[in-house]
């Protein structure tokens, strides 16, 4: 049955108040077309072959049993599917499905997909329902190795789509700040890929709904007393550190669960003919709750999301490249300066892999605490490299040959980390983390079009003032290629005496998008003399994509002779060299930009 409108079940959320034991055994059906795991709270019914509803391993109907009968949570046509390429290709869409198991406590079905010549992987998709859970698990296993060609990956995820329209879900929520409804104006026009103008005038993009992979676990769609979401127990096998970014929900009641995407700068899978390669996407875990608000299922959610965090690696799971036994890496970390490692962040990552870029093996990572003590848990055995970026720093910190073993600690104790110094620092704008989000819209970016904002927050661009100006207030997240009444900014600070030696500038770049062409050109001044032109490649599409960094960081230094500095005040700018004057009554598309890290001054 679908649910009526409006309907509202309990005061409170509900989903985890019936004993399991107290619950039907799990079951699941074969048909001709179709397969149905059920537990007697969640039914999922997936097409098999020859079924003209759906496609070979797609989920066509996800129900939820509440005290007033089954209730479907999708269109009864496309409720889950798997794809790789942004639905390019659906490696098990000619697979063999099989049961895997079948007991009263667990029923597992698989999709078996073997490798194409368009697609060379083989690929095995799992569907997990146990008894007494109200949801399911799902996951991937990609493998590819001899007799397979060469071949990529650049985009691999499920997807989850709820009933169409606010008949039951009206609200999407990625995490405590974007707790709202889904859009019902109809698009007008495409102004960006997968950004819509609505009827309404607003503009919906799926790209204000992406959330950091550091402590991301949960997203999901909620409206009239139902909750339905996607909960990652991990994230060791997304890849890119804690400064991966990924696409959460969507336009039309969809949840993402994304494995493997390009946006904001990472990269996609390449593969060598014969390249052995073997990966375990997943599991996650799809929730469904019930409650009388949105707020409330959604505090019932992230309850849920810890609980299976705590869970991992789950005990129930059998597939050789999924480790139950892990281990775990210590340690303290300390600057050579004995500066604070505040903000900082202890990777493991493969040691063949850039960390901010792994999409091969597996990471992780735990923050640094205040004394420096780090603690990362769960580690699949193995060799990693450990990487201490952050903190202030321009440069990451590396030790190699980490080794990792099951049911140990590795204790690396003191993990001493070499600043990088080019004399006296005479002033500092930002923090040196990856990130711009400690200036001016830096930590409100997720929305359309920033650039538009700028010239009305800045109608004299930026001039920073050392010692006078704030971070937060007069330096704008994003240094754009357009421009109120002049190309560049200014950076001014007084010089009691002109100093001598060689001065070093230190830019750390989060984010670059070149105006033109394939690269940026930054062109450095001091004192009205040129003493650079930055060229710096695309690092991502943070500008155009609603972000304030990407995966890839550049930092770049700049020498000059001090004597370019004098007594009084001096000046810095940096300008686009190609930047042009914002006009308000033209569409710009979205402009070039640089988002800076941090910018430092020292001599020698």
């Amino acid at each position: 049955m679908r649910m009526p409108r409006l309907i509202l079940f309990f005061a409170c959320v509900c989903s985890t108040m019936v004993c399991a034991a107290d619950l039907p055994p799990a079951t699941v059906t074969e048909a001709a077309t179709t397969m149905t795991l059920e537990n007697g709270l969640v039914s999922i019914t997936m097409a098999r072959r020859g079924n003209t509803t759906g496609r070979n391993g797609d989920a066509i109907s996800i129900k939820y049993k509440t005290p007033s009968g089954y209730v479907e949570l999708s269109d009864e046509k496309r409720a889950m599917y798997f794809d790789a390429g942004g639905g390019r290709a659906y490696p098990v869409a000619d697979a063999d499905s099989q049961i895997v198991l079948n007991t009263p406590e667990m029923v597992e079905v698989s999709w078996n997909g073997k490798p194409t010549q368009q697609f060379p992987f083989a690929a095995e998709m799992h569907v997990i329902l146990r008894r007494g859970e109200p949801g399911f698990h799902i996951y991937v296993n990609y493998q590819h190795g001899p007799g397979m060609g060469a071949g990529g990956i650049g985009e691999t995820r499920f997807v989850l789509r709820g009933v169409p329209g606010p008949e039951l879900f009206t609200h999407h929520i990625v995490d405590d700040q974007r707790k709202g409804p889904y859009p019902t104006s109809p698009a007008v026009s495409q102004v960006q890929d997968a950004t819509s103008l609505l009827e309404d005038g607003t503009i919906y993009t799926k790209y204000n709904n992406t959330a950091f992979m550091a402590d991301h676990h949960v997203h999901g769609m909620a409206g009239h007393g139902l909750g339905m979401w996607m909960i990652f127990p991990s994230n060791e096998f997304i890849g890119g550190g804690p400064f991966k970014q990924e696409l959460t929900v969507h336009q039309g009641n969809t949840l993402l669960g994304m494995f493997v995407g390009g946006h904001f700068g990472s990269g996609g899978l390449r593969f060598q003919a014969d390249e052995p390669w073997n990966k375990v996407y997943g599991p996650l875990f799809v929730y469904i709750n019930q409650g009388a608000t949105t707020d409330a299922m959604w505090e019932d959610a992230k309850q849920r999301a810890a609980k299976e965090v705590d869970l991992w690696p789950y005990a129930w799971m059998k597939n050789t490249a999924y480790p139950l036994q892990r281990g775990a890496v210590t340690g303290r970390v300390k600057l050579s300066d004995g500066a604070s490692v505040k903000g900082a962040w202890a990777i493991l990552a493969p040691p063949d892999e850039d960390w901010f870029q792994v999409l091969k093996g597996y990471d992780f990572w735990a923050r640094v605490d205040d004394q420096g003590r780090f603690r990362i848990d769960k580690v699949r055995p193995g060799r990693y490299t450990l990487v201490i970026s952050a903190a202030n720093q321009f440069e990451d910190f590396r030790r190699d040959n980490v080794e990792v073993t099951a049911g140990a600690v590795a204790d690396l104790k003191d993990v001493l980390c070499q600043a990088v110094k080019h004399g006296r620092t005479l002033w500092q704008i930002g923090i040196a983390d990856h990130s711009s989000s400690e200036f001016k819209g830096g930590d409100n970016y997720r929305h359309y079009e920033n650039f538009a904002r700028y010239p009305k927050e800045f109608p004299e661009d930026v001039t920073f003032i050392i010692g006078r100006s704030k971070e937060k207030e007069d330096w704008n997240f994003a240094q754009w290629a357009i421009y109120s009444k002049k190309p560049y900014w200014t950076i001014q600070f007084d010089q009691p005496q002109p100093p001598k030696g060689k001065a070093t500038l230190t830019i750390g770049f989060a984010s670059t998008i070149p105006p033109k062409g394939s690269r940026t050109n930054l062109e450095i001044k001091v004192n009205g003399h040129e003493v650079e032109v930055v060229h710096l490649p695309k690092s991502g599409m943070s500008g155009y994509r609603s972000g304030n960094q990407d995966s890839v960081y550049s930092v770049v230094y700049i020498s000059f002779d001090a004597a370019l500095l004098k007594k009084g005040t001096n000046e810095i700018t940096l300008g686009h060299a190609e930047a042009q004057p914002f006009s308000s009554s033209e569409r710009h598309g979205v402009p070039g930009e640089v988002m800076y890290d941090a910018i430092r001054l020292e001599v020698q």
